[in-house]
């Protein structure tokens, strides 16, 4: 047990010397030459907007430059169409920003360049001799406000008037031409006017009389009955003439009277 405590002063003591030797600052950042590569901000599941300022640390004994891509994706795959962020950079860099990320950047036709949606990223490390570190940080979602367009002020539509009930327009029509009737001829005094052929007078049209042709139908009929009777009438008398003759001229028998 003594010899625990024995130990655990001269521990004790071996951090002060060090901590005095310091300058009183155990906590003072590493050398630039230290051994580090790694991105601090943005990290796994990150969400930016704007202008992001990647922060980390890059250095190494034999530091030659480092560059930082990004991609589309939630993590690096063999078909990740790379972007470079930063290329070639000399200086070495220990808790400070590696790069600014401008993800409201715009294309020549007004289009986002970097739209919103999940990337991914990756510092490369490269030492002297073509020696290569990285480190990658998936899943950083970009979300930025997108613009509304401010709607450009139309002219209101004229109003349409509604239809009303069309009025029909008379439309003339051109009658064919009142053919100019004959002159009839003047009757000589004290002739009878006469029906000329077709059964027309005075030179105009006449319509055909339902009474006069019945009349002159029956007329027709009483006249053929007569006819009819008077051909019976001489059978009549021929038949009894006839009878008249055959006995007034046979002769008689004796004895009768």
């Amino acid at each position: 047990m003594p010899m625990d405590r024995r130990k655990l002063a001269l521990i004790l003591g071996s951090l002060l010397v060090t901590y005095l030797a310091a300058g009183g600052n155990l906590m003072a950042a590493p050398p630039p030459q230290e051994n580090v590569v790694i991105i601090t901000f943005p990290t796994n599941g990150a969400t930016v907007s704007g202008v992001v300022q990647i922060l980390g640390s890059v250095a190494h004994p034999n530091f030659d430059r480092y560059s930082i891509y990004y991609a589309p994706g939630p993590a690096a795959t063999a078909t990740s169409q790379w972007q470079p962020l930063v290329l070639d950079v000399r200086q070495q860099v220990i808790n400070g920003v590696l790069a600014e990320w401008d993800t409201t950047a715009l294309a020549e036709d007004g289009s986002p360049l970097i739209p919103n949606g999940v990337y991914h990223m990756v510092l490369i490390r490269y030492r002297e001799g073509d020696v290569t570190d990285s480190f990658f940080v998936n899943n950083i979602t970009v979300l930025n406000e997108v613009a509304t367009p401010t709607p450009t002020p139309t002219e209101e539509a004229a109003e349409i008037p509604t239809p009303g009930p069309e009025t029909p327009t008379p439309v003339p029509v051109e009658m064919p031409p009142t053919a100019t009737p004959r002159p009839s001829p003047t009757p000589r005094p004290g002739a009878t006017p006469t029906a000329p052929a077709g059964g027309k007078t005075g030179g105009g049209t006449s319509a055909l009389d339902g009474a006069q042709i019945l009349s002159a139908f029956m007329r027709g009929a009483r006249i053929t009955l007569l006819l009819f009777g008077l051909w019976g009438l001489y059978l009549l008398v021929k038949t009894l003439f006839r009878y008249y003759l055959r006995t007034r001229g046979k002769p008689q028998r004796p004895g009768l009277r």
